[in-house]
């Protein structure tokens, strides 16, 4: 009898074992599961912000290129403009000495002119 109730109190430590093992199984698998599913959201939410980033630097080089292109057309426009105004300003430097050179001229005249007449 004593054998009896030493194996009917093993099973009964042993039953209880089991189901606590069970459950400490059971509370492991959904832990997990749970952290499987946390980390599921956080590589999903990763990956919504990688590709935002990979957007953005994809807009970004669109506007340094468009940028750029837009600096190149504007420094051509100035250097043109540049060029312009140097051949403007060397026509209206030989302009003055041109007529610099007749008032010189006429200057000369008038005072020989006064002179022949006696005037000056």
């Amino acid at each position: 009898m004593q054998f009896e109730q030493q194996l009917a109190e093993s099973t009964r430590n042993s039953n209880e074992w089991q189901v606590q093992f069970e459950q400490q199984l059971a509370e492991s698998t959904r832990n997990s599961n749970e952290w499987q599913v946390q980390f599921e959201q956080q590589l999903a939410a990763s990956n919504d912000r990688l590709t935002r980033i990979e957007q953005i630097v994809e807009s970004n080089n669109r506007f340094l290129e468009s940028f750029s292109q837009d600096i190149k057309n504007y420094t051509n426009s100035m250097n043109n403009i540049a060029t312009r105004m140097d051949g403007i300003i060397a026509t209206n430097n030989q302009d003055r000495q041109d007529v610099s050179s007749k008032l010189s001229r006429i200057q000369n005249q008038v005072s020989a002119i006064g002179k022949h007449l006696g005037a000056f």
